[in-house]
């Protein structure tokens, strides 16, 4: 027991239980979901082996530690955009079987036994590259010294936009944002981001790169409560099935594999995207309670990790492993109760998808990481500066 704890801090030790209990309720809606299929349950073993993988990728974090990674990070963020540039390629060059489109969506790119999704490693790489630029700078307190952390973040946000791939995209500006404001970016600046950022979104809407299919899922959460049958059984149907599965499991659920709802596939990406909805149905409002706690649990404790560092790179990436975090499933679990946009967001550690259990869990190592470092009583406090 005293290895685990040498390996594993007390700050660490809440962080992870969370987690491993959401893979866990996680793997009891997949396999909930599966019920009514013939043969064996493929997706939920296929999430058994991938949790494996992300644990090891977990404790590879801990033997190697974040500073050492921090040393990397920019040759890792560029090896991302490699990977992220080839997918755009893709869709012009022939790069089979390599990359292969699914669903007219280029994400994926396979080696050997190995598909990986590489915008879910993205979001890794970026906290780490955009923690490393800013933990020894202070020229992003000006406009002009703004400009490198957003490039940091516009470039590889505008390849997973053009994969597609909104959902990702959407957390990389949340994360900037937050960053920004604890490495100690002037207020009226980022006032000033925020509301650019207000105006490009009608910009956007109506851009070229927002394709026809996104305008229809954004418009869906204005006519999600008419009576159209027209609309609800084609461009409302997800959307429509997740509210009444999520209504349908009151406050103690339908109970585990009991329902028929997902026995004759009445929710589309039920194991996916709307894992909360499954969730919800078999184990009710409580349930969804137990859920969110479980994050708020994860949160929390990264906040004090990151509160209780005096290391600006080590506060920089847990501030940033929990805006990904957070702003990951506020997005999911708002999508699934329609006040949000569906836009093929996972739900952190629950959704089924190797990429995302995996990288989820190599960013968790990371916040653990910066736990396990004791701070230094004498060094200075980071990012307090005098002339706000």
């Amino acid at each position: 027991m005293r290895n685990w704890g040498r390996a594993i801090p007390a700050l660490g030790w809440p962080v992870l239980l969370a987690a491993l209990m959401l893979t866990a309720l996680g793997l009891l809606g997949v396999y909930s979901a599966e019920a009514g299929l013939e043969g064996p349950p493929r997706v939920t073993m296929r999430q058994i082996m991938f949790l494996s993988i992300g644990l090891g990728g977990f404790f590879a974090v801990q033997i190697i530690g974040y500073r050492e990674l921090g040393r990397w990070s920019y040759v890792l963020f560029f090896l991302t955009l490699v990977a992220l540039a080839a997918l755009l390629v893709a869709r012009y060059v022939p790069m089979s079987p390599f990359i292969i489109a699914r669903r007219n969506a280029y994400r994926w790119i396979t080696i050997g036994p190995m598909t990986f999704q590489v915008s879910e490693y993205a979001k890794v790489s970026f906290i780490l590259a955009l923690a490393s630029y800013l933990r020894y700078r202070t020229n992003y307190r000006t406009i002009g010294g703004l400009l490198m952390p957003f490039i940091l973040t516009l470039v590889p946000l505008g390849m997973i936009l053009k994969e597609p791939d909104l959902g990702t995209s959407l957390l990389l500006l949340p994360t900037l944002f937050v960053m920004l404001y604890v490495a100690g970016a002037k207020n009226r600046h980022l006032l000033v981001i925020l509301g650019l950022g207000m105006i490009a979104v009608p910009v956007f809407y109506f851009s070229p790169l927002m394709n026809p299919y996104q305008r229809q899922r954004i418009q869906s959460l204005f006519h999600q409560d008419q009576t159209d049958t027209n609309w609800r059984l084609n461009a409302g149907y997800q959307l429509s099935q997740s509210k009444i599965a999520i209504g349908s499991g009151g406050i103690a659920g339908q109970g585990f594999k009991q329902s028929a709802f997902f026995r004759h596939n009445l929710l589309p990406e039920e194991h996916n995207d709307f894992i909360f909805a499954v969730v919800a149905h078999q184990w009710g409002f409580l349930g969804s309670l137990f859920v969110i706690l479980l994050y708020l649990i994860i949160i929390a404790t990264g906040l004090t990790i990151a509160s209780a560092t005096n290391d600006p790179l080590g506060r920089l990436l847990a501030v940033g492993v929990c805006a990904v975090l957070c702003s990951q499933t506020l997005i999911n679990i708002g999508m699934t109760i329609g006040q949000m946009p569906i836009t093929g967001m996972s739900l952190p550690f629950v959704s089924a998808g190797g990429s995302g259990l995996i990288s989820n869990y190599i960013a968790l190592g990371l916040l653990v990481s910066v736990a396990r470092r004791r701070p230094v009583d004498m060094a200075p406090k980071p990012f307090e500066f005098d002339d706000e």
